[in-house]
C-alpha cells in the first residue's frame, strides 16, 4: 500500500515509482512498475537480480537481503527530496530548520549516482542549478562537508554547469512586518484553534508541532476574527491565509513573536455558526490543495520524533546532522 504523502519518498525512476515509507526504516523500497521493460533495466540494481526477476513476472511479496551502492543513493535522494518537502520544523517541537541549500546539494550528488534509473534526462543539470555550497562550506569538515563539496564541484565540472555560491534561504529580517493600525479595545466574544494540516502548507512555512488559534472580538464598528498561526524556524518567504466561517484572512509574519498573524471583518451571522462551521483552515495561496483534515494525519507525532532522531543519526544526511 502506498503511504500517505508525509510519509512517502519518492524517486520517479524510468517506468516506475519508487516509494519508501519514511517511518518503516527499510532500505527496499516498493515499486509501482507502469513500463515494464523500461524499468528491467535497472530493477535488478534496487532489488537484486533474482528478486527483481520475480517482481517483473508479477511477485509483489519479495523479501531480498540485495545491498548496492545505487540502492543506498536513491533511498538516500528519496529522504533528501521528502526531507525538503515535510520535514517538521518547529520551534514548540524542538526541531530546526534545514538548510534548503545544502539538502539540494546532497540531493545533486545523489542524483548524478543514480542518473542511470531517472525518469529525466537532466535530472543531474536540474539538481546542480539548485544546489548551494555556500552552507557546506561553513560547516565543520568533521561532518563530512568536504567530501560533499568536493564530489558536487566535480559533478558539476563534467556537467558543465555553475554553481551557486550564495544564500538561497530568506532572513528572519526580510520578513516585513504586518502594518500597524490605530489601538483598539476588543471584547473577546468566541475563539477556538486546533492543528494545520501539513497538506495545506509547504515545509518550512509554519510551526509542524504548534497549531493555529483564532478569535472572534466586538469592536467598534462590528465583529473583527483574527488568526494567530507560529511560523517555523527559518520560515519561507511565502504568502499565507487562513478561512473560516467564509471570512478570508491574509496573514502577514511579525518578526517580533514569531507568528504570523492576520484578521478581518466578520458579518454577524458568525456569532450563530454551528461549530462545524467555525473549522479553522490555514492554507498557502502559493501551494493550494485539497482541504484535508489536521486531526486525521495519524503519522503526525511520530514524524516529529523521527525527526528529532535524525539530528544525531550518524547515518543522516548532512543538512540534518548540521542542523
Amino acid at each position: 500500500m502506498k503511504p500517505d504523502p508525509e510519509c512517502a519518498a519518492l524517486v520517479e525512476a524510468r517506468g516506475a515509482l519508487l516509494y519508501w515509507h519514511v517511518l518503516d526504516r527499510h532500505a527496499h523500497p516498493d515499486a509501482e512498475i507502469y513500463d515494464i521493460d523500461l524499468a528491467a533495466d535497472w530493477l535488478w540494481e534496487i532489488y537484486g537480480p533474482d528478486a527483481a526477476s520475480a517482481i517483473l513476472n508479477g511477485d509483489n511479496t519479495i523479501a531480498t537481503e540485495w545491498d548496492s551502492s545505487v540502492l543506498d543513493a536513491a533511498r538516500r535522494l528519496a529522504h533528501l527530496r521528502w526531507a525538503e518537502a515535510w520535514w517538521p520544523s518547529s520551534h514548540a517541537a524542538a526541531i530546526p530548520a534545514l538548510n534548503t541549500g545544502l539538502l539540494r546539494a546532497e540531493a545533486a550528488w545523489r542524483t548524478a549516482a543514480v542518473e542511470h534509473l531517472l525518469d529525466d534526462d537532466e535530472a543531474v543539470e536540474r539538481a546542480l542549478a539548485d544546489a548551494d555550497l555556500t552552507a557546506a562550506e561553513a560547516l565543520d569538515p568533521d561532518l563530512g562537508a568536504a567530501a560533499l563539496t568536493a564530489a558536487v564541484e566535480a559533478i558539476a565540472e563534467d556537467y558543465g554547469v555553475e554553481l551557486r555560491r550564495e544564500p538561497v534561504e530568506p532572513r528572519r529580517e526580510d520578513w516585513a512586518l504586518a502594518a500597524g493600525g490605530s489601538p483598539t479595545v476588543d471584547f473577546a466574544l468566541a475563539s477556538g484553534g486546533g492543528p494545520v494540516a501539513w497538506e495545506r502548507v509547504p515545509q518550512g512555512l509554519v510551526d509542524a508541532a504548534a497549531g493555529a488559534t483564532w478569535t472572534l472580538t466586538q469592536r467598534e464598528g462590528g465583529l473583527v476574527v483574527h488568526v494567530t498561526v507560529p511560523a517555523a524556524p527559518e520560515p519561507r518567504d511565502l504568502r499565507l491565509a487562513a478561512a473560516i466561517g467564509g471570512v478570508e484572512i491574509p496573514l502577514q509574519l511579525d518578526p517580533a513573536t514569531g507568528n504570523f498573524t492576520g484578521e478581518a471583518e466578520a458579518p454577524q451571522a458568525f456569532l450563530i455558526l454551528p461549530a462545524s462551521q467555525r473549522e479553522l483552515w490555514v492554507h498557502s495561496p502559493d501551494f493550494v490543495r485539497e482541504p484535508v483534515n489536521a486531526e486525521e494525519a495519524p503519522h503526525r507525532a511520530a514524524i516529529i520524533e523521527y525527526a528529532r532522531e535524525r539530528l544525531t543519526d550518524p547515518d543522516a544526511s548532512l543538512a540534518e546532522r548540521a542542523a
